[in-house]
């Protein structure tokens, strides 16, 4: 057997330099991107909090009063809506997928149709589309990363986009390594001769910088860790399939929406208007259909939602959003996927008597997360970073594990690849050599 070649000292310090440069660059996209996502969310958290309504806890509190801000929010973001798709190449939003696809082709995203589809974003979002607000800003932090990048250094680009997208999840939820693995495992789908490094240190610098700009913050107060009994990994189990076959429709909804958005035959600046309608004519008894629906997830997580709300809400926000990214009220999957998974698991608890206790809403907002954007192992980490809670993580585990595979099974590996299947582009399932 022939001996192996003496390492080159000179090609070792090469590369060593090559990584070291990468992960300084790394580290810059990562404070960049964080500094962009956190304005992104002020904005929208301003913008939305001149319009937005008490949420009631109940079907039979909701009968509130039309509001003028609303009206006015909806109506004027629509309207701006339907010019800012004129804007770009057949009406197109350019979102999380078109990142993935970038990456996958060893090219840089379309960064002016990305800078387009972010204002589109941040205009829909801050007049109370029922959209999310996490894809838009992982599609935007990959763009900022591509435009860096272009003009420093030169480093493979999928890393450099999975750099930016990991930046952004890691900022605004404050979980540097499940925002890694978000990454590698939705975005890049492989580890190359850089490793891991240039990501996690790139979600490291937007996690730390966010801290600074916002201090220790938290989507999500978890209070209550979960015993690991037997009964209850029973339900995280039965949850996880809930979890999936939910997550399957709502794919199989956002991904049909177009069609009939150009069945419709309405002008391509007027479609946003249907769904703004919808949203005003329910704003007095649904108030919590309105944005990203952040606020309903936390008093689902707090169990102070009845259980027939939380049914209703579930079909209700992945009707209407739907119905927005169908017509062009463009926005996020993820946060509506985190709203009716935290609905799921709220049942959950309320079907174990749970007495206000929450084990499984965290849960099963992972799990409805995990399999719409196919990323389980970064949702189970996530949720063990949120809440420092061994329990959580392993429940977590089990609930992921099963909605991942029915919803791909049925609909894919994530919503993202069904968008691009539809459009004709086969994305590689697996990690590339």
């Amino acid at each position: 057997m022939p001996n192996p070649p003496e390492p080159d000292p000179a090609s070792g310090m090469a590369q060593l330099r090559d990584r070291l440069v990468a992960l300084a660059l790394a580290i810059v996209i990562g404070a960049i991107v964080a500094v962009a996502a956190v304005g992104f969310f002020r904005i929208v958290g301003a913008a939305a909090a001149l319009w937005a309504q008490p949420l009631p806890r109940s079907l039979a509190e909701a009968a509130g009063s039309y509001a003028a801000p609303v009206a006015l929010a909806l109506s004027l973001s629509a309207l701006i809506a339907g010019q800012i798709l004129r804007l770009l190449e057949g009406g197109r939003p350019h979102g999380p997928a078109d990142l993935i696809e970038a990456a996958q082709n060893d090219r840089a995203p379309v960064l002016r149709a990305g800078a387009i589809s972010s204002l589109l974003a941040l205009n829909n979002l801050a007049g109370g589309a029922s959209v999310g607000i996490f894809g838009p800003l992982v599609h935007f932090g990959g763009c900022i990363a591509a435009a860096v990048h272009a003009r420093v250094v030169r480093m493979p680009i999928d890393v450099v986009l999975g750099c930016g997208a990991g930046a952004a999840i890691a900022a605004v939820f404050s979980a540097p390594l499940g925002a890694a693995i978000f990454a590698h495992e939705a975005i890049i789908r492989r580890f190359g001769a850089f490793g891991a490094a240039p990501v996690l240190g790139a979600c490291f610098a937007a996690f730390w910088l966010s801290e600074v700009m916002l201090g220790r913050h938290r989507f999500f107060d978890v209070g209550v860790l979960p015993a690991l009994d037997p009964a209850t990994l029973g339900a995280a189990a039965v949850l996880g399939l809930a979890c999936g076959v939910v997550a399957t429709a709502y794919i199989h909804a956002v991904t049909a929406a177009p069609r009939l958005a150009r069945a419709s035959g309405l002008p391509l600046g007027w479609r946003p208007l249907v769904p703004a309608a919808v949203l005003f004519a329910l704003s007095p008894v649904l108030p919590h259909l309105l944005g990203a629906g952040i606020g309903s997830v936390e008093l689902a997580i707090a169990g102070q939602l009845a259980v027939g709300l939380m049914a209703v809400l579930i079909a209700g926000k992945i009707a209407l959003t739907a119905l927005c990214l169908g017509f062009g009220y463009f926005g996020g999957v993820f946060a509506p996927a985190l709203f009716f998974g935290a609905m799921l698991g709220g049942l959950a608890d309320a079907a174990l008597g749970g007495g206000g206790q929450t084990t499984f809403a965290l849960v099963g907002a992972a799990s409805a997360v995990a399999a719409v954007i196919g990323a389980p192992v970064a949702a189970i980490v996530i949720v063990f970073e949120m809440t420092g809670s061994y329990e959580g993580a392993v429940l977590s585990m089990i609930s992921v594990v099963v909605a991942a595979q029915i919803s791909r099974s049925f609909a894919g590996r994530s919503l993202f690849d069904r968008q691009l299947a539809l459009r004709g582009v086969t994305v590689a399932d697996d990690h590339r050599p």
